[in-house]
């Protein structure tokens, strides 16, 4: 029958053989042009195609003997794996009872295009043990990167690689070496060794820094970074990321760093040692399967503890915080709120970091909020608000307060002509009470209440031309002083550190005159703003106060806006910011100027500025990327702040550099420091970086 079948292809002109299974148990069939079979062996030549374990192996010759079981290819071996896993050898030996694989000068590619080259490899199910081999994700025949390494293990289900006596060459130039390392041939978290970060610091000399990563599971990891600054000493910072549910997600890090007794002497820094921890989580649902239909609610937390702040400029990366400032700010945040009703409880913790100790730093512990919007009352046209809060200011030395205050406005509001002319009155309640702390005084608590009128006459007109839409908006309101009571006693009888901690009164009689109007296209996209806004106050011997005008013009990718603020009395100019930028898909810059003039009602800590600032970007090509900035003080004459890098990638490399100067805050005050860095990413294991400041 065998006969019969092969000459019906040979008939055909096909000229190959059907499947003949060689051994059932280990699933290998084979197909070739040529075949010959004796008792114990079976030769195939020409065309041969194996078909042995999910995988396809071609080759130019094959010989199977039946007796040891181990199969032989010779002459152009490749061999494709069932998850995309390509194999190209001269000679590979297979043990079909064992499934022992050798190779012999094996070329491996995964199908994140990472490859292999090796002058011998064994292969036991899954893992691969190599020799001397290279690694690279970068063109086989000139890599612009690669990695040689002694020998080495492959988990080709887990697609992850250890490698011993590794180095690393860019452009046939070493720039790194590990004993040992370990890592994902795909973009995935992976346990292990990432790539270090090295810089050199004059004051801290040579700085190492080796990020160790552990995937506890999917919804979990850690990473451990210590750090040696050969100049000053040793640290750790660890960052633990988890995501408790597909609404939340945090970070929790905690670092050390210890200062050589050399070091804090010759730099004369406050603390020999500078430790912190740092709490970062955020949920969009939190008790929301116990609550009523219709309540939604959220957490916040950013949290941030220290001793000083060198604690964050020691680390390589940050945290989300409120600013690399000396006074450090922690929150807390929990809101619940529906259709009607909105209930907030906040609480904020500041550290200063530049006193010896925080006892008298004023803490919010806690804040309550509740707030109902806006509702009718009676009739349509009547609305009313009610905005409560319950603040806690707690601290272990000084007065302390506990305040609970109400604010009730009330306004009704009508129009005439057909909506041409809009007319709102209204009136606004205002009650606290204040209770001190942690102290004796002659009175523990302090009421006040006052009530303000309003009066506001307002329109919103739009009219539609040829070519574009104007829309304008002036409003005229008037706000008068009602009454206010003080009691036991009046506020200006309070005691010094009393009235510190709050202040109370009516405004001022006023009138707040403001022009807002918008330029569109007929797409409704904005061509033009500007808002004005002036106060004229009847009962000061200066009536006219400040006068704001900011507006913007947008022409085609191009933006001009400025603000500025212009006092009367003075006849000067209190504040300017101006800007022009472009936006196109290859390039954009910004070129703006920042000015603010010290008059004479201004305080004492008032800091005027005259800066000018200058960003840009510009992708060359496809591959290279180029940004920068610079903020120079006219007056001074000198540079703020500048920075110059750019980055060039490739499918398989990328580096990005730069050069800066920035203002960095210590702990006994702020001081400019000019650094450099250097980052490679290999892609797809990751970067080697280095830095340099000064």
């Amino acid at each position: 029958m065998f006969r019969l079948i092969y000459l019906f292809f040979l008939l055909l002109g096909i000229g190959v053989i059907p499947l003949l299974a060689l051994e059932k148990k280990s699933k290998i069939e084979v197909t070739a042009t040529s075949l010959h079979s004796t008792k114990n062996s079976v030769y195939a030549t020409e065309g041969v195609v194996v078909y042995y374990d999910n995988s396809i192996i071609k080759a130019i010759s094959a010989h199977y003997n039946k007796e040891t079981k181990l199969l032989v290819l010779d002459g152009k071996v490749e061999m494709i794996g069932y998850q995309g896993s390509k194999e190209h050898t001269n000679h590979m030996e297979i043990q079909t009872d064992t499934k022992e694989v050798h190779f012999k000068e094996l070329f491996l590619a995964s199908e994140n295009d990472v490859w292999i080259m090796t002058d011998k490899a064994h292969r036991l199910d899954a893992n691969y043990t190599l020799g001397q081999s290279i690694l690279s994700s970068c063109d086989v025949d000139d890599p612009l990167w690669h990695m040689v390494f002694k020998h080495s293990l492959y988990d080709s289900n887990d697609k992850y690689m250890k490698v011993y006596g590794a180095k690393v060459y860019f452009l046939d130039m070493p720039i790194f070496y590990s004993p040992y390392l370990g890592f994902s041939t795909e973009k995935k978290r992976t346990s292990g060794l990432l790539f270090p970060l090295f810089g050199y610091n004059s004051n801290e000399g040579f700085i190492y820094e080796q990020p160790i990563f552990w995937a506890i599971n999917p919804s979990m990891d850690i990473e451990f970074n210590p750090q040696i600054r050969t100049n000053r000493s040793i640290g750790l910072y660890n960052t633990f990321r988890f995501v408790d549910s597909q609404y939340s997600s945090g970070k929790i890090r905690l670092g050390y760093f210890n200062d050589s007794q050399d070091y804090k002497e010759r730099e004369n820094t406050k603390d020999l040692n500078h430790y912190g921890a740092e709490f970062n989580y955020e949920s969009s649902n939190v008790l929301r399967k116990y609550l009523p239909k219709g309540y939604i609610d959220g957490l916040y937390v950013n949290t941030t503890y220290l001793n000083d702040i060198d604690y964050l400029n020691l680390q390589k990366t940050h945290l989300r915080h409120f600013g690399l400032t000396p006074l450090q700010e922690s929150r807390v945040n929990y809101y619940l709120y529906n259709d009607t009703h909105y209930t907030g409880l906040n609480a904020k913790y500041f550290i200063d970091t530049r006193k010896e100790h925080n006892d008298d730093t004023l803490q919010i512990l806690p804040s309550l909020q509740w707030h109902k919007y806006l509702n009718h009352f009676i009739w349509d046209n009547l609305t009313y608000s009610v905005d409560t809060h319950f603040n806690n200011f707690f601290r272990t030395k000084g007065t302390t307060l506990r305040q609970a205050e109400v604010k009730v406005p009330l306004e009704f509001t009508t129009s005439f002509w057909d909506d041409f002319i809009n007319i709102s009155l209204g009136e606004e309640f205002y009650y606290s009470k204040f209770f001190f702390g942690n102290g004796t005084y002659p009175y523990h608590t302090f009421r006040y209440y006052s009530n303000i009128h309003k009066a506001k006459i307002f329109t919103d007109l739009t009219k539609a031309y040829d070519t574009f839409i104007h829309v304008l908006q002036p409003s005229i309101e008037y706000i008068k002083p009602g009454n206010e009571r003080e009691n036991p006693i009046a506020f200006d009888d309070l005691l010094t550190e009393q009235k510190a901690l709050f202040a109370v009164g009516l405004p001022e009689e006023q009138y707040n005159i403001m022009l807002n109007q918008y330029f569109y296209t007929k797409t409704m996209g904005l061509k033009f703003f500007q808002r004005i806004s002036q106060i004229y106050y009847p009962n000061r011997d200066y009536k006219w106060a400040d006068l704001e005008n900011e507006m913007q013009y947008n022409w085609k990718q191009w933006r001009f806006y400025n603000n500025m603020i212009y006092s009367y009395e003075f006849g000067k100019v209190r504040e300017s910011s101006s800007r022009i930028s472009l936006h196109r898909q290859t390039y954009n810059f910004t070129l703006g100027h920042s000015y603010k003039q010290k008059l004479a009602d201004d305080t004492d800590t008032f800091i005027p500025s005259n800066d000018v600032s200058f960003n840009f970007a510009y992708q060359w090509n496809n591959n290279i990327d180029i940004e920068g900035g610079l903020t120079y003080d006219i007056t001074e004459a000198s540079s703020k702040q500048w920075r110059l890098g750019g980055k060039y990638h490739q499918d398989c490399w990328s580096v990005a550099g730069a050069i800066r100067q920035d203002i960095t805050p210590r702990p006994t005050g702020f001081t400019k420091e000019s650094s450099f860095y250097l980052q490679f990413n290999f892609i797809p294991f990751g970067g080697v970086g280095t830095g340099d400041k000064k």
